[in-house]
């Protein structure tokens, strides 16, 4: 038989029952939510172990996973590295995503399965969590640098940047008639008497509102601009004014060859600020595209004006890998040892 429904009389009674149902419906979705990642690195697993012959296969499916399915490389390798430790989710399911991804973070078993303990008995809150899991880390690299202080060094990625020269167009035949190239698939006919002694193919220079054919010029440099910053949306997307000849044009931006964390996530949040840290004095940027991702957001290689930095310029692609905000995404990056 159904159970009865129990009718709240007082306020007391009321208050009493909402809190229970949103603490166990909370309390489901965080379970359901660990259970899902749980057998999303399942499945990246079995699947990698089964190509394991495939040289760097395992390294590539993520990026191929992250561009098909929307889901970050970090979370897509944050799925796999919690399968590899906890094979079984229901003994930490209960504790909720953000704390299962903090133990994972342990690289020692035996430290791992003592978190989980006070965790069990409630006597370490998430915020404690966190400083635990900060201070054996570095507590490990501490030792890995004693013991060997090159292997302690970090490898990181960098991409090799893609910067052309600012103020340099493509002409095209529109229709019979002379056009620019500016990009973002805007083209801009050129009047007869401008258009004389030019013509389809060449690669031209812009300045005081005349185009005049750059003979040294080459396809590498082109669609480069300077552009002014409007806003940082998360560590990996900018909007901005392109200033194109004779025009501006708002654009959203999608920085190349790397994934930052969801802006759900602590870390998709430090992203963004240090982004923002790094514009903070900044209006106007150097941006270098390349063609739209599947959200036609176009692709592009940033560079802040700083002094100090060598070529005065600062690439916040390699900034961000380098201070571990992002990941590569696709095949654009390198190793490198700095």
């Amino acid at each position: 038989m159904p159970t009865a429904l129990v009718i709240p009389r007082t306020y007391a009674e009321l208050r009493r029952g909402v809190e229970q149902v949103l603490g166990d419906g909370r309390r489901q979705v965080e379970e359901a939510w660990v259970n899902t990642y749980h057998e999303t690195g399942r499945l990246i697993h079995e699947h990698i172990l089964q190509q394991q012959a495939r040289a760097d296969y395992g390294a590539k499916i993520y990026a191929r996973l992250s561009t098909d399915t929307d889901v970050s490389v970090r979370t897509l390798q944050e799925c796999v590295q919690f399968y590899r430790q906890f094979p079984i989710a229901r003994p930490v399911a209960q504790f909720g995503w953000n704390r299962c991804r903090l133990l994972c973070q342990v690289g020692d078993e035996v430290e791992r399965k003592a978190l989980v303990a006070e965790l069990r008995r409630g006597d370490l809150p998430t915020v404690d969590l966190k400083a635990r899991v900060r201070a054996l880390n570095a507590a490990a690299r501490q030792s890995i640098q004693a013991a060997d202080p090159e292997a302690a060094r970090p490898v990181v990625k960098r991409i090799p940047p893609r910067r052309g020269k600012v103020g340099l167009y493509r002409l095209v035949d529109r229709d019979g008639a002379l056009a620019v190239d500016a990009g973002f698939k805007l083209y801009q006919p050129l009047a007869t008497a401008a258009a004389k002694g030019l013509k389809a193919g060449m690669i031209v220079s812009h300045s005081d509102d005349v185009f005049v054919e750059a003979v040294v010029a080459t396809p590498a440099e082109l669609f480069t601009y300077r552009a002014i910053l409007r806003r940082v949306v998360d560590g990996d997307t900018l909007t901005v004014t392109v200033l194109l000849p004779g025009y501006e044009m708002d654009e959203k931006l999608r920085l190349r060859g790397l994934d930052c964390p969801e802006m759900n996530t602590p870390a998709g949040r430090a992203a963004k600020r240090y982004v923002e840290r790094q514009l903070r004095e900044v209006r106007e940027v150097t941006i270098a595209t390349t063609k739209p991702d599947k959200y036609d957001r176009y692709l592009a290689d940033v560079f802040i004006p700083r002094p100090e930095e060598d070529g005065g310029e600062l690439y916040l692609n390699n900034a961000l890998l380098a201070e571990g905000h992002a990941v590569p995404m696709g095949n654009a990056a390198v190793d490198w040892a700095p």
